[in-house]
């Protein structure tokens, strides 16, 4: 991801849902996509045209939408980004688990992944310490 191409920040969102998605059902739909970005199915559509054309899904009108190897990539690394910056904001910072979820997810698409990878370890090392803000 990182020295690739580099997708807005709404265009990662909905290739990480439809990642998600695909890990739990096999495939996506654009109406589960849908429900999960809560938003309406035209917008989904719009946005699968654009990842589509670069290449990172693979859809069909009115059928199953499936990530790429170059989708499912991309989405596995911000995943794992995304899960490290939530334990970090839950497990250190100690926020909420909404709070740290919605920041997290504005960290994720802004962090390159040296800076994800040291919070990972400082995370890992405060656990072990029993740190925690409260």
């Amino acid at each position: 991801m990182e020295k690739g191409e580099k997708l807005a920040p709404r265009l990662e969102d909905y290739l990480e849902t439809i990642y998600l998605l695909e890990k739990r059902n096999k495939v996506a739909r654009v109406k589960e996509i849908a429900a999960a970005r809560n938003v309406k199915m035209p917008t989904v559509t719009e946005v699968l045209k654009r990842l589509t054309e670069k290449g990172y899904i693979i859809y069909e009108p009115y059928g199953y939408v499936v990530t790429t190897d170059k989708g499912k990539e991309y989405a596995k690394k911000l995943y794992s980004k995304h899960k490290v910056l939530i334990s970090f904001l839950r497990d250190v910072l100690g926020l909420p688990r909404d709070k740290a979820e919605q920041e997290g997810c504005l960290m994720e698409h802004h962090l390159s992944e040296e800076t994800v990878r040291r919070i990972e370890k400082l995370t890992k090392k405060l656990k072990e310490m029993g740190f925690k803000l409260e």
